[in-house]
């Protein structure tokens, strides 16, 4: 039952100043979305939940715990309470929708394969993707490949799920569906936290409980989607109308 406490995080690479500073409470059992223009360092914040990439300063706190302090093999353990919607699904090709979701209870637990199956497929029915449980990725629309994706992010049953950009790519039909399923995903799994990285202002406001804008390396607002929507905040106003004119230059 742990927020994840983000305190002072600096990246750069080379000469480029990525997150600058950057502060950020994501709170238990909520769904976080953080917006943003494309190169804000959204996905570089990502990655550093993840432990792909290290700070170069700051502190990330899962609890007590600060995860940027610790060796590889113990953040092993930690990564271990992700579960992670990648932007094109990234199912395995040679795989058949059950091997994909599958996979990460081959990887990391010693469960029968009768066991597994009766995960899988009760993961699958979750998203309602009982019938395509034998089709292979290639069978199967880009809605239902982002639901696959879902599926197996949930199978280990992780504490704290992260989506990038998990809208990006569909039409606005499939949009509020993936939408939906994020919206039922949170509140039928108690004890999860979802993060959510999106650029797409109509998807934020239908199932965020906090919203967080990135720009130039900082948060510069958090609040509902009420709060964004009242805001006089120049710069949040500019991304939510979508105006050339304002602080943020193309």
């Amino acid at each position: 039952m742990s927020d994840i406490r983000l305190v002072g995080l600096r990246k750069a690479f080379g000469k480029q100043e990525v997150l600058r500073g950057l502060d950020l409470v994501v709170p238990f059992g909520k769904i976080t979305v953080i917006i943003g223009r494309s190169g804000t360092g959204k996905s570089v914040l990502l990655k550093q939940l993840m432990g792909l990439l290290r700070p170069d300063s700051g502190s990330i706190f899962i609890g007590d715990t600060d995860i940027t302090r610790l060796p590889e093999g113990e953040f092993r353990k930690v990564r271990n309470r992700f579960g992670m919607v990648f932007q094109n699904a990234a199912l395995f090709d040679s795989m058949t929708v059950y091997e994909n979701v599958a996979f990460p209870l081959r990887e990391h637990t010693r469960l029968r394969e009768r066991e597994i199956r009766e995960r899988v497929v009760a993961s699958l029915a979750s998203v309602g993707l009982a019938d395509a449980i034998d089709k292979d990725p290639h069978q199967i629309s880009g809605g239902m490949k982002k639901r696959v994706a879902v599926a197996r992010a949930l199978i280990r049953k992780p504490e704290f799920l992260l989506f990038d950009e998990p809208t990006t790519g569909l039409d606005p039909i499939m949009t509020a569906h993936v939408d939906e399923l994020i919206r039922h995903t949170q509140d039928t799994s108690p004890g999860l936290t979802s993060l959510v990285i999106s650029h797409d202002m109509e998807a934020t406001l239908r199932i965020a409980d906090k919203i967080a804008m990135l720009f130039e390396g900082r948060v510069i607002f958090e609040g509902t989607a009420d709060d964004v929507r009242s805001t006089d905040h120049p710069v949040v106003r500019q991304f939510v109308e979508g105006r050339l004119e304002g602080p943020i230059k193309v």
